[in-house]
């Protein structure tokens, strides 16, 4: 299992998770398939802390141009 240095999402957006990413990795903890259902910037999928290859992550969004 790999411990990433987590990213910020690259724009700011209304709604946006950012400042929350700990808390919410905290709750959810190390799942092996992850989904996104309101992905915006992407703020929670790129903090991720741990990852390893056979993890999997799910991302939609309304806006269909993610």
């Amino acid at each position: 299992m790999k411990l990433l240095k987590p990213q910020q999402s690259p724009f700011p957006y209304f709604g946006g998770k950012r400042t929350i990413w700990k808390m919410v990795w905290a709750a959810l903890g190390n799942p092996s398939h992850y989904v996104e259902p309101f992905f915006g910037s992407g703020a929670i999928l790129l903090s991720r802390p741990f990852w390893k290859e056979n993890y999997t992550e799910t991302i939609c969004d309304a806006d269909g141009h993610v």
